[in-house]
């Protein structure tokens, strides 16, 4: 896929950073509008290649002291657009998004809101029915909705980048999930119970989830699950994440926990005789969670190591606030700024919104309707 970067820097500043961009081979189609006291640099890169470009940026000093950058994805680009081949790209292990990006989309699925708990609940009550009637089909069902993955994925990002906002925010969420988790999987337990004929023997479904067995298995499976979800969010593979949660297996070891541990109860108080079987295998299935966790969590951070991830890509940490950055230019960015056009003066004006930090770009009609002439003139230059 095809980005287009765009880059607003002062005027002092706008040579140094053209000299840069030139030198890049990946830089495509360099437009440059210059205005009254800023200059828009705009470009197009290829998707594997931005992340370079913005950290070449970076070590100018670009979107950390001075200027801002912004990436916008392009559904498609006429012509396209051909870089020269390199046999060792191929194989090169840190090709991947730029640490912004990835950190939008971790910070975008990790938040407690009602879709996520709305989600749990689904997932737990889907994973409950499927177990409790040794349905491997349903069980697969509340894998694919089941939102745990997120906050994981957070706690092992935001360990890596040094955000301990983002950590604490992303363990308390997962908790909650678990807790949510837990509590449907003994509501629907006891439900169960209302029929006497019904079987609460522990089936395969249980069984599997419920012995040191169990553990083994799941530890083979959650170390490649934990590579899987960390090359998905680095390359925006999002097809992949569906294997990732089928894999990962996060839920159901909690619901079964709790229905094993109510069924203990029952057989417990009926039989006169301790269950141990049923609370081991209750205690079993959480190990197995929270070995999943732990496990997702230590593979998915070397997997960042390896795709390149550093920490000094952030231009400075204090800046960061939750899933905003904040750049002390972007603050003080105020100016009214004007195209240079000799048909079309005064075309397109960049207008600051007084008292809001973010700034907003407003397009002023130039007379005679010549807007449309001066944006295809624009888009030529692109080209």
């Amino acid at each position: 896929m095809v980005r287009r970067v765009e880059v607003i820097v002062g005027k002092t500043q706008t040579n140094s950073v053209q000299n840069c961009l030139k030198s890049i081979e990946f830089v495509h189609a360099l437009t440059i509008v210059r205005g009254e006291r800023t200059d828009l640099l705009m470009f197009r890169c290829k998707e594997k290649h931005v992340r370079q470009v913005v950290y070449q940026l970076g070590e100018l000093g670009v979107g950390i002291n001075y200027g801002v950058i912004d990436v916008v994805n392009l559904q498609m680009t006429k012509p396209r657009m051909f870089s020269k081949r390199k046999k060792q790209s191929a194989w090169s292990t840190t090709e991947r998004q730029t640490i912004e990006e990835m950190y939008e989309i971790v910070d975008g699925a990790l938040h407690l809101t009602f879709d996520y708990l709305a989600f749990t609940f689904v997932a737990a009550i889907i994973s409950a029915v499927g177990l409790m009637t040794d349905s491997s089909v349903t069980v697969v069902a509340s894998m694919l909705v089941s939102p745990l993955m997120g906050p994981i994925l957070g706690i092992s990002f935001g360990y890596l980048i040094g955000d301990s906002h983002m950590m604490l925010k992303s363990l308390r969420n997962e908790v909650a999930g678990m807790t949510l988790c837990f509590i449907v999987g003994m509501i629907c337990a006891c439900f169960s119970m209302i029929d006497p004929d019904l079987n609460t023997d522990m089936n395969s479904q249980m069984a599997s989830r419920a012995t040191a067995k169990g553990l083994i298995a799941g530890a083979v499976v959650a170390a490649p699950s934990g590579i899987g979800v960390a090359l998905s969010v680095a390359n925006t593979n999002i097809n992949s994440l569906v294997g990732v949660a089928i894999s990962a297996a996060l839920l159901p070891p909690i619901v079964n926990s709790a229905i094993l541990l109510v069924y203990g109860f029952r057989k417990s108080y009926f039989a006169d005789r301790v269950e141990t079987d049923y609370y081991s295998g209750s205690l079993y299935s959480m190990a197995l969670f929270l070995m999943n966790w732990v496990l997702i969590f230590v593979f998915s951070m070397i997997t960042f190591h390896v795709k390149g991830l550093r920490r000094d890509e952030l231009s400075i940490r204090p800046r960061w606030r939750g899933s905003a950055f904040v750049n002390s230019e972007t603050m003080s960015l105020y100016y009214e700024s004007v195209i240079d056009d000799k048909d079309a003066k005064r075309g397109v004006e960049m207008i600051p919104e007084i008292g809001n930090p973010v700034q907003t770009v407003g397009v002023k009609t130039p007379p005679n309707g010549r807007g449309n002439e001066l944006k295809e003139r624009l888009l030529e230059s692109g080209e």
